[in-house]
């Protein structure tokens, strides 16, 4: 089993009062870019439909209106493998849509589970609803049916991020870590690989400087990609280990468009000639 967990909003940059990862109390996070192979990625300055094409498609598309030619997705389905997609409201065309390469329709043997963000006609905060996705991630996981494949979208820092209060960033990246333990005990009961990393940052960039207004937008800054699980413990697959745990150290070791390819032969499954990234892992 493999799981994909994209946590939107995690960009990485050196530590400053604006950063509030660096400000935040991540345990979890820190534990496994310690134990296990890290990278950057550069997440480049496109719309977010574009960023997950170009997660999905394995190749760089700027444009979100392009179709590659082929797919994550539609390689896992084509090998026959189940697989799941689980997603928020704010998310949810994004990671099926556009991920899928604007694929219409499920593939064979493909789930997708929304999670509203309201209860009732409410809509709820972004860190309350990032836990009721986080229960169904864990509860497909868990499931005695679990797929092979599932990509999940955690928006909670991205949508926290909007608000404009640095308290409440800070608030929502240690609660993400939370969940990111939780997430990770499960995929380890699995014996799975776990990969973490996101579309693009935010929170890392919550203030601008210069006027000392709240920064809302979605940066370009570089995220970080994790590979967790028994068989890469102790390794760093070729990339440099990060100095004193500080990421921004790193010189990004790839894009976007490496996760399928990387996806694809950590799952021991070909890449087509139509995906021009590269696996990360040999």
């Amino acid at each position: 089993m493999v799981v994909l967990v994209l946590l939107d909003g995690w960009g990485v940059a050196p530590a400053s009062i604006a950063n509030a990862i660096t400000a935040a109390k991540t345990p979890t996070f820190l534990n496994l870019i310690k134990e296990y192979p890290v990278a950057l990625l550069d997440a480049g300055d496109k719309s977010l439909n574009a960023r997950y094409l170009t997660l999905g498609g394995g190749r760089e598309l700027a444009d979100e209106n392009i179709e590659p030619e082929a797919t994550l997705s539609s390689i896992i389905a084509a090998a026959g493998l189940k697989q799941a997609k689980v997603a928020e409201t704010e998310r949810f065309a994004a990671l099926t849509h556009f991920f899928n390469g604007h694929h219409e329709d499920k593939f064979a043997q493909e789930d997708w589970k929304i999670i509203s963000s309201k209860i009732g006609s409410k809509t709820i905060k972004p860190c309350l609803t990032m836990k009721r996705t986080a229960k169904e991630i864990i509860d497909s996981i868990s499931s005695d049916d679990a797929p092979a494949f599932l990509a999940a979208a955690i928006p909670c820092l991205d949508l926290t991020a909007a608000g404009g209060d640095f308290l409440e960033n800070k608030k929502a990246v240690e609660a993400v870590d939370k969940v990111l333990k939780d997430i990770f005990a499960a995929v380890s009961a699995k014996n799975g690989i776990l990969i973490i990393t996101a579309a693009g940052g935010n929170v890392e960039k919550s203030k601008d400087m210069a006027a000392d207004f709240p920064d809302t937008e979605r940066t370009s800054n570089p995220v970080p990609l994790i590979i967790v699980g028994s068989e890469f413990k102790g390794k760093t697959i070729g990339l440099a280990d990060p100095l004193n745990s500080d990421l921004s150290s790193l010189t990004p070791a790839g894009t976007l468009a490496d996760v399928a390819p990387t996806i694809l032969k950590i799952m021991k499954l070909t890449q087509p000639s139509g995906m021009t990234g590269k696996s990360l892992v040999e």
